[in-house]
């Protein structure tokens, strides 16, 4: 989005907000009545100029506000638009200005600003004083930011998907703004005890308004009753209620036991909100230990239902990581707590696995989950209540650690005491032992020296007939080595090639050296190199003639 165009509180002006870019500045200044009003750093154009300024600045994406579309259609009228016509009246029909030329028929014809004309008329005489309606607030949410709002009431039919009747409906800033102060001045409701949203029944004093330039039918907003949508919520708080206790899960998860201390702390919320961020203050000042795991939710609107639903059944797949869940929210308006009273969101609360605490409101404000949950009325009072149970365990563990000690002590007296008895009993019977092992120890000593003189004595002898015995055996081992010596000397001297060669025979070789015993070796044309007893011969092989065996 490059920018934006609202229309003026007072209705004569259009505002025109943007980022400073040279080529936008140059197509403001080329609108007719631009004046830069520098206490709101704004452009304002005379509203009686919209068609231009929407033909210039759609162009470079500008996003219009609701109303700016109304007044493009006529249905906040046309600020400088020529004088209307004068009304032509039911019973004025056939006094109609026609000329045969304009209608051959000569049948008298409205215009469709005649039309409506009519049809606004008729509408204010029949729905000349303002009304009660009742129905159910869609698209409210949209014009957030918007000083007008523009949207719908809608008329449902139980179990079907489509509404049975829709109107358009008007709530201008002026009435915004009144409504607002009376919501949060009035005698018990409390700071914001109402606010309008999307998907909550309401009750609106009302005015049926027609716009002849668009031929647009809508209600405008005059009034609006509290009581009556805060009634339907304590009915469908009432009605959740009573379908858990009939199944026996309205008390189920307020009773489940809470681990002290609960350190390891599951969190639902907004991570953007101040609600979270009072409760992890708190229990950072605390100084304990708690380990905190923030899964994200949306803490309001439509997307509360599915984003709460999905984060309680994360921490009940995960329950065993975590000791206590905290659902926790800054605090609203009664209609805006509101989306936290639903069936679905109740019952997986009162089903969860995990012990759940609950801070989402005021001291005024009760949802379903403050009935079946432990309730604290803030994040902050949530965060003290844990951090109270930590500090009591905490009590409880120095004044035991206090009782072991002085227990402890006693025993360790009454142990010391024993133990020097006992340590001087074992002195005693120690010495006595050691004397008698000393006395022991001599004696064997006197034998065992005796007879290790006589073993040594016997060992003695039969050394020196092993050593005689050794060495007559080494000596007939060196002789009988040295004839085998001399037979193999004989035996290589006699198979000495050179010998063999000396005779009258040659030995064949191949260039490469090796050995060419058999004639089935050779090839024809291959070298032989024969060694003789005084040289060596290079010959060629021409034929070869194998022996038959």
């Amino acid at each position: 989005m490059t920018g934006s165009v609202e229309l003026d509180q007072d209705g004569t002006s259009l505002l025109i907000r943007f980022s400073y870019r040279e080529d936008l500045v140059a197509v403001v200044k080329d609108l007719p009545g631009r004046r830069w009003d520098p206490r709101q750093k704004v452009w304002r154009v005379p509203a009686a100029h919209v068609e231009k300024v929407y033909s210039a600045l759609s162009r470079h994406l500008f996003d219009f506000a609701p109303e700016i579309s109304s007044l493009l259609a006529g249905t906040l009228g046309t600020p400088a638009a020529a004088p209307a016509k004068a009304p032509v009246r039911q019973g004025e029909l056939g006094l109609a200005a026609t000329s045969p030329a304009e209608d051959p028929t000569g049948s008298p014809a409205l215009t469709i600003a005649q039309l409506n004309t009519l049809v606004r008329d008729g509408l204010r005489r029949q729905f000349a004083d303002s009304f009660w309606v009742t129905g159910e607030v869609v698209d409210y949410d949209k014009g957030a930011g918007r000083q007008h709002r523009f949207f719908q009431l809608v008329e449902k039919a139980k179990d079907q998907p489509r509404p049975l009747a829709v109107v358009e409906v008007a709530l201008f800033g002026g009435t915004a703004e009144r409504l607002q102060h009376k919501f949060s001045s009035g005698s018990g409701g409390g700071d914001d005890a109402f606010t309008l949203r999307d998907g909550i029944e309401v009750r609106m004093l009302v005015k049926v308004d027609f716009y002849v330039a668009s031929g647009r039918f809508q209600i405008v907003v005059q009034d609006i009753d509290p009581s009556f949508t805060l009634g339907k919520l304590a009915l469908t708080r009432e009605q959740i209620l009573r379908e858990l206790a009939q199944k026996g899960l309205a008390l189920r998860n307020r009773g489940l036991g809470l681990i002290v201390p609960a350190l390891r702390i599951g969190v639902l919320s907004s991570p953007d909100s101040d609600g979270w961020n009072d409760f992890l203050r708190q229990l950072q000042e605390s100084q304990f230990g708690f380990a905190v795991t923030l899964v994200p939710i949306k803490v309001q609107g439509h997307e509360l239902k599915p984003s709460l639903l999905a984060g309680l059944r994360w921490f009940a797949q995960h329950a065993a990581d975590f000791d206590v869940l905290c659902i926790v929210r800054g605090g609203g308006s009664r209609t805006d707590l509101a989306w936290f009273d639903d069936r679905d969101v109740a019952f997986a609360v009162a089903q969860h696995p995990l012990k759940i605490l609950v801070g989402i409101g005021h001291q005024r404000d009760q949802s379903v989950l403050d009935a079946i949950a432990h309730s604290e009325k803030t994040p902050t009072a949530v965060a003290a209540f844990l951090v109270s149970l930590a500090e009591d365990a905490r009590t409880e563990v120095e004044a035991r650690a206090r009782r072991l000690l002085d227990l402890t002590s006693a025993w360790l007296a009454r142990q010391r005491e024993s133990l020097a008895g006992l340590a001087r009993e074992v002195v005693r019977a120690t010495e006595r032992h050691l004397q008698r092992q000393h006395n022991t120890l001599a004696q064997a000593g006197r034998g065992l020296h005796a007879a290790t003189m006589l073993r040594l004595s016997r060992e003695q002898g039969d050394l020196q007939a092993a050593t005689a015995r050794i060495r007559f055996g080494v000596q007939r081992q060196f002789e009988r080595a040295t004839a085998r010596l001399d037979q193999m000397t004989t035996r290589q001297r006699l198979l000495d090639p050179a010998r063999v060669l000396g005779r009258g025979y040659a030995l064949v070789r191949s260039p490469e050296g090796r050995v060419l015993p058999s004639a089935t070796r050779l090839q024809p044309h291959q070298t032989l190199v024969i060694q003789f007893r005084d040289g060596r011969a290079t010959a060629h092989v021409t034929e070869i003639t194998q022996q038959s065996s």
